[in-house]
């Protein structure tokens, strides 16, 4: 039987270890290497920091070294409902079990990222902590 494979989604994702194996070796404070936990720390406290500027604040943040500008928009649903995949009993019958949720708001906010045409691909995936407070604060 075809093994289902619902969890494509993960091979999009950088985590925070494989920018540091690449960086890394480069990272020094006061001639000694950053440790991992410490880069950990240091780009947490940076992004809960970024995220109370653009969500709670409702800034325009300009980002260095010509990168562009990001915002929190308000939007309308294009849809009814969202559609949600069962992954227990996606694997308990062999085959993609789908769910349509209905969408109980008319409007929905979005991370914008503004930048110049030679940084495109690059995108921002939404945190977990990111969606939590743009959820809190509905306001937009």
């Amino acid at each position: 039987m075809k093994e289902l494979n619902l969890k494509k989604y993960k091979d999009k994702y950088v985590q925070f270890k494989d920018i540091y194996q690449s960086i890394g070796k480069k990272l020094r404070y006061k001639n000694k290497r950053i440790t991992y936990s410490t880069y950990f720390k240091i780009i947490t406290a940076y992004l809960e920091e970024y995220i109370n500027e653009v969500a709670v604040n409702k800034e325009e943040i300009e980002l260095p070294a010509s990168l562009g500008k990001t915002y929190i928009k308000k939007e309308q649903h294009k849809r009814p409902f969202h559609v949600m995949i069962d992954i227990n009993e996606s694997e308990k019958k062999g085959e993609i079990v789908k769910y349509k949720i209905p969408i109980l708001s008319d409007y929905y906010n979005k991370l914008v990222w503004e930048r110049a045409s030679k940084y495109k691909r690059y995108k921002i995936l939404p945190l977990r902590k990111f969606k939590r407070l743009i959820n809190q604060v509905n306001e937009y």
